[in-house]
């Protein structure tokens, strides 16, 4: 399931991606690039409070059908396959 809202900026969507067991990402993405995070409050830390260090991986706005085709919805699952 795909929850899609803007938030931050009117230009930045944010998506959750969830299987109602628990597993989660969130994605944000802007000007063609998505930056994908394993919780809500990893996202908040770096798009509002600018935290560097928060785990998080990068792909391209159209690679997203296919990160969202894929089975899991554990983050690390798809870090391995999409985030190096």
């Amino acid at each position: 399931m795909i929850h899609s809202e803007h938030l931050f900026q009117a230009d930045k969507t944010y998506e959750i991606r969830h299987d109602n067991n628990g597993n989660a990402i969130h994605v944000t993405i802007k000007d063609g690039e998505a930056i994908v995070f394993p919780t809500l409050t990893a996202l908040i830390e770096y798009n509002a409070n600018g935290v560097n260090e928060t785990e998080r991986f990068y792909l391209d706005e159209s690679d997203l059908e296919k990160l969202y085709s894929y089975k899991s919805y554990n983050y690390y699952d798809l870090k391995k396959l999409w985030g190096g």
